[in-house]
């Protein structure tokens, strides 16, 4: 989802709080990883951020492996890094 600041801006920035995201690797496995932040738009919708390994950050949900977001109370099996 691209984010138009014409027609609806971010208007809050959020830490992830604990969340993680999940992504499916080669061979099946799933590796999960801290989720950097919420963006909060004007009419409300709330977008996931993550970063890759290059420090790139973008909207989990757009990656070909994205495989969930998870709740901090939530145990998940997975290899974490």
């Amino acid at each position: 989802m691209a984010i138009d600041p014409k027609i609806n801006p971010v208007v809050a920035a959020l830490p992830g709080g604990g969340w993680r995201v999940a992504y499916e690797q080669e061979g099946g496995t799933v590796q999960t990883s801290p989720l950097l932040a919420w963006l909060i738009l004007a009419d409300g919708q709330m977008i996931p951020m993550d970063a890759d390994h290059d420090g790139s950050v973008n909207d989990p949900r757009t990656t070909g492996n994205f495989a969930g977001i998870s709740h901090p109370d939530e145990v998940i099996s997975s290899s974490d890094n």
